[in-house]
């Protein structure tokens, strides 16, 4: 059986060792390029797989990364590696066509979480957009205190912000997201915000429309 293919784009070695091991021992085939720059060059001829793509290098951010491959018709569905912190990027990565974001440092579960959608889109798109749809379904059937909720941790505030935005104490705002995440079936704020992007919560206006 042919192993799928995962190109991991990160501009630091040992992030790209690591995560050839972790692909390499999860059944993967697993190649790795030191820039954004080297995946665009040796993209036309790349097998069918997924890109594992880091948002923050030297040379070409992943967003323009993400851009040049779209613009070169290429589709090579993408998931996003992002610091700590870094939500507002990886919410705009997913309005670009991402299928996930992950936090580092993030397990190998979520990694094959996030690659079974990434394959689901490559081997199927019409699942892939109903799977998003019921995404979507499920962030509408909240309540709206919890849509504005969510609208906030996908903007990237802090437990402060979102405290002083929705009226409530900062512990409250810890208690609310754990019962928001459970509710919503996720574990993480990547699942969260994955599921908030395919309900069109993020960014200023989602703010603005919860509120």
């Amino acid at each position: 059986m042919t192993k799928r293919a995962v190109y991991v784009v990160d501009d630091e070695e040992p992030v790209r060792r690591a995560l050839k091991l972790m692909l390499t021992v999860g059944g993967y085939s697993a190649t790795a390029f030191y820039s954004g720059a080297a995946l665009l060059d040796a993209a036309a001829d790349l097998p069918p797989g997924a890109v594992l793509l880091d948002v923050r290098m030297a040379d070409m951010d992943g967003i323009e990364v993400q851009r040049r491959l779209a613009s070169l018709g290429i589709a090579l569905p993408v998931i996003v590696m992002t610091g700590h912190g870094d939500l507002a990027v990886a919410a705009a990565a997913l309005q670009q066509g991402a299928v996930a974001f992950l936090e580092k440092p993030f397990s190998r579960p979520v990694l094959a979480d996030a690659l079974e959608a990434a394959f689901l889109k490559l081997d199927s798109p019409a699942a892939y957009e109903e799977r998003r749809g019921g995404w979507a379904a499920r962030v509408a059937a909240l309540p709206e205190e919890d849509r504005a909720l969510l609208a906030s941790v996908a903007a990237g505030l802090s437990n402060e912000k979102i405290a002083q935005r929705l009226g409530i104490g900062p512990t409250l705002v810890e208690v609310r997201r754990a019962r928001l995440f459970a509710e919503l079936g996720v574990d993480t704020i990547g699942e969260a915000l994955r599921m908030a992007c395919a309900a069109g919560l993020q960014g200023p206006e989602a703010l603005r429309d919860t509120t």
